[in-house]
């Protein structure tokens, strides 16, 4: 019998990718606990089958939850935005998600 480790997705920061789309298909996604508290994985399949997670923050988290599972994804970090919030001006990560118009990937 031939045996396989498991392992969490390869993930990265996608705020280290400013302007570079990141495509996927959407396979779900998991929390971690880290130092800081909780922290969402999103994760994706590449046209080649490989995995990939992209670690979530406030923008991508509220865009993520229009994402279904099994939908083709384009994802890119444009950088920072300085805007009023709860907490006065800020810079905060923006984040352009799209999904193939269409379907599901392989459509």
């Amino acid at each position: 019998m031939a045996w396989k480790q498991v392992s969490r997705s390869n993930a990265f920061d996608i705020k280290a990718k400013k302007g570079q789309p990141i495509v996927g298909t959407y396979t779900g996604s998991q929390e971690i606990t880290t130092k800081i508290g909780a922290q969402t994985i999103y994760e994706f399949e590449d046209e080649a089958g490989e995995k990939f997670g992209i670690y979530g923050f406030t923008n991508l988290n509220r865009s993520m939850e229009n994402v279904k599972v099994g939908e083709l994804v384009r994802i890119t970090y444009n950088g920072t935005e300085r805007v009023q919030t709860k907490y006065g001006m800020k810079d905060v990560h923006q984040v352009t998600v799209e999904v193939s118009e269409d379907g599901a990937a392989g459509s």
